[in-house]
């Protein structure tokens, strides 16, 4: 299955996720989605934000959507157009990494399980999915795939190099991806993909420096970062509910998820040792960017990594799911699904059916947690709030009013002129 399977696999994680978010949430507006990405968009124009930096860094193809969402419909459909886009460019992103892994993955079926694996990870709707604010994670996920990349035609590398530069300069973390390039080094066609991969990661830590993004210091404790790894991104890969995760942890103790955990990685091994060539790269890479994606943002925020060595029932009780447990299980469950595709395409009979029961529970795990509770839930709703504003703009054409997005924070709320209400 080559281009017409990308299609349907496109179709497919677009359709899913857009159903996992649900009704309820589908009008809702998120953070930077609202009070940072269409405030400056509304005050500087179409394409002037492109290449501005928020947080410290570049926020290229965000900034690319939300110019489209404002252009396409009216604002009261600004929020359901986003997320609409979102899932649109997630669905992409899913028929692209079908393509690129065609070298890679022996079998077309598994490629199609890792492509869908942006789609169906249990934990990506609490946070991170249907919004452009946290489209970057997505970025991050098709970057080694791209890198590893061997064109065929001139085309096609430009085709490459497009999404190269649209994910290095929405994304800085790419950079730990780079290496892969070495894979193809003797190959001309790599060269302006690799170009211009250096040059959009180079941007991105020049606008780091110049707008430095105010970065709190995290924990420094490893054994906390350890266990949190295996309650959020490992165990969260089978259960969205970290919460009932972390109750079970205190009943019975940090076996029931560090075990479970410990095999998974023996299977990972198992895989990665009967891969050959490029698969097994791409494996090490996949199950690498998951660590990198945890252990990285626990570092480097404030507050992002709790004592979980020493937490009562309480604390379990209250932390959810990460959005950097998220990005770290999406990386986990592609290692996964890579290393099934080398057991059983490789391995004995014993090996294979190691191979067939992780891809069971890949499926499995989708689909018990095709319904997960979103951050969103029970937020105000976008198009409402601009409807019960419209009285106000007739009365007050020259006004603007303010429509809020989730988390309820004043930060959050974005100032609509009227005369966009009134069109």
């Amino acid at each position: 299955m080559g281009w017409s399977g990308a299609v349907l696999i496109t179709a497919f994680t677009t359709v899913v996720l857009w159903e996992r978010l649900g009704h309820s949430v589908q009008g809702i507006a998120w953070a930077e989605d609202s009070g940072q990405f269409l405030e400056d968009r509304l005050a500087l124009g179409p394409f002037r934000t492109i290449w501005r930096p928020y947080a410290g860094y570049l926020h290229l193809l965000p900034r690319l959507l939300v110019d489209l969402a404002v252009a396409l419909r009216p604002i009261d459909q600004y929020a359901i157009t986003v997320n609409a886009l979102s899932c649109l460019c997630v669905g992409v992103i899913s028929g692209l990494v079908f393509i690129l892994s065609r070298r890679h993955v022996a079998s077309w079926a598994m490629r199609a399980l890792l492509a869908a694996v942006p789609a169906i990870t249990p934990m990506v709707p609490v946070e991170i999915a249907g919004n452009t604010a946290n489209l970057h994670w997505y970025l991050l996920f098709l970057a080694p795939w791209l890198f590893a990349f061997r064109p065929r035609s001139w085309w096609s590398a430009a085709a490459v190099t497009v999404g190269a530069g649209i994910a290095t300069c929405t994304e800085i973390q790419t950079a730990v991806f780079l290496p892969l390039f070495l894979l193809n080094r003797r190959e001309r066609r790599v060269i302006p993909v690799a170009a211009i991969a250096l040059a959009g990661v180079a941007a991105q830590a020049a606008t780091a420096l110049t707008h430095p993004r105010p970065i709190g210091h995290g924990s420094d404790a490893p054994l906390d970062m350890l266990l949190g790894y295996f309650a959020q991104p490992v165990a969260g890969s089978w259960d969205a509910n970290v919460r009932a995760v972390g109750t079970a942890i205190h009943a019975y103790g940090w076996w029931i998820v560090v075990v479970p955990g410990l095999l998974l990685f023996a299977a990972i091994v198992l895989g990665a040792l009967r891969a050959r060539g490029t698969e097994r790269w791409l494996l090490i890479a996949s199950v690498g960017g998951s660590v990198v994606a945890w252990f990285a943002a626990l570092t480097l925020n404030a507050g992002a990594n709790q004592n979980w060595s020493t937490f009562t029932l309480a604390q379990f009780r209250v932390v959810g799911p990460s959005r950097y447990a998220a990005a770290a299980s999406m990386f986990l469950l592609a290692g996964v699904v890579i290393a099934a595709d080398s057991l059983i395409a490789r391995g004995t009979i014993a090996l294979a059916v190691i191979g067939v029961v992780l891809i069971v529970a890949v499926l499995v795990a989708g689909a018990v947690n095709l319904q997960v509770p979103d951050r969103r839930d029970g937020g105000p709703v976008w198009a409402t709030q601009v409807d019960d504003a419209r009285p106000e703009c007739l009365a007050h054409p020259r006004a603007t009013i303010e429509v809020w997005a989730v988390p309820v924070l004043p930060r959050w709320r974005a100032a609509i002129p009227c005369a966009l209400v009134d069109g």
